[in-house]
């Protein structure tokens, strides 16, 4: 069974009762790891309890491709129902669907979280063919979305926040839901007691906007302006953000690049097109993303995004520094704009 990530709470009985498992796979690794805990939540309380919760490796895993069922089958020592979590799944995990219906004999709950999957991945088929399967797709926040998160986040931790400073939060704020929650945990950080936000406290933590520099850096690289790369990357970096999430930012990016260019290919306007690469909070990028829709051409994106899945899955796997793959991925990128204008 299909559905989406705000669905999940109107589950609640389905989940409990009636499913094995579920599968959430995704571009968003913040959106995929909060739909997934909320699941787990539901299965078991306490995501620490080492008896009520056993968390599967793909190390692990290449070890032995059915230990999930085996460790499904394994009897509850504290007793209630254990939650098997399968990380970093791929094609290979489909198994584990196919087969949990026949071999797991308790009512253990399998939980399997993955990187996006296209539509013929063997994993994201079979979690979408299983009637005993919830398969959730998790993608990047929109602006609305955004504003949900925010809201929700500040509420769960008993504050409340002023228009203004729910303004200026989704100003400065970007689709990452990972980096979201982040910068909000700062916000309630530095509130402490005090349990009403105002603009004069988003501003005070947030004296560097992320959003600002993830835009920025997206616009630069997609430009061919190898001095606003670097100072951006650097920025991001010092703020603490990681490469996996830098690149997955980046790939949202080129994905609505090529969405716009595929657009204008069909005959739509510069104008309308640009639409489809920026939120309305980004209105001022327009110029230099009109000038991209003419200078990016459809293969090349493709190929941007066939780098980027690239770097990001050598810096899970190779002894290289991830700051520096990603730097090198940003140099190739950075040089396309400017081979294109000679």
């Amino acid at each position: 069974m299909k559905a989406k990530p705000y669905q999940i709470n109107a589950l609640q009985r389905e989940i409990t009762s009636s499913f094995l498992g579920a599968l959430v796979y995704g571009a968003d690794f913040g959106v995929v790891d909060d739909t997934a805990q909320t699941i787990a939540k539901l299965i078991t309380p306490d995501l620490k309890d080492e008896f009520a919760v056993v968390k599967i490796t793909p190390a692990k895993f290449k070890e032995n491709r059915l230990i999930a069922i085996d460790e499904a089958n394994m009897p509850s020592l504290m007793g209630g129902r254990r939650l098997i979590w399968v990380k970093e799944a791929d094609g290979a995990c489909s198994e584990i669907i196919e087969r949990a219906g026949e071999l797991i004999k308790t009512n253990a709950f399998i939980l399997i979280t993955a990187d996006n999957l296209p539509k013929n991945n063997a994993l994201r088929v079979a979690g979408e063919n299983h009637p005993k399967f919830l398969t959730v797709a998790c993608y990047a926040d929109e602006e609305k979305d955004i504003s949900n998160t925010i809201q929700t986040f500040l509420r769960e931790n008993g504050y409340t926040a002023s228009n203004n400073a729910l303004v200026l939060l989704r100003e400065r704020l970007t689709e990452n839901r990972l980096t979201t929650k982040r910068e909000l945990e700062k916000l309630i950080t530095y509130m402490g007691d005090i349990k009403q936000i105002e603009a004069d406290d988003v501003l005070a933590v947030s004296t560097v906007s992320l959003s600002s520099s993830f835009d920025d850096l997206c616009l630069a690289v997609a430009s061919g302006n190898q001095k606003a790369v670097q100072e951006n990357y650097d920025l991001l970096l010092s703020a603490g953000e990681s490469p996996v999430a830098i690149v997955r930012i980046l790939m949202g990016y080129f994905n609505r690049l090529l969405m716009g260019v595929t657009a204008v290919a069909k005959g739509e306007s510069p104008d309308l097109a640009v639409k489809k690469v920026l939120r309305a909070a980004q209105f001022k990028m327009e110029p230099a993303v009109k000038t991209q829709l003419r200078i990016w051409k459809k293969d090349w994106i493709i190929k941007a995004l066939f780098l980027l899945s690239d770097t990001e899955k050598q810096t899970k796997t190779s002894a290289m520094p991830p700051e520096l793959m990603l730097a090198r991925a940003l140099i190739l990128l950075t040089s396309v704009p400017a081979k294109a204008r000679r």
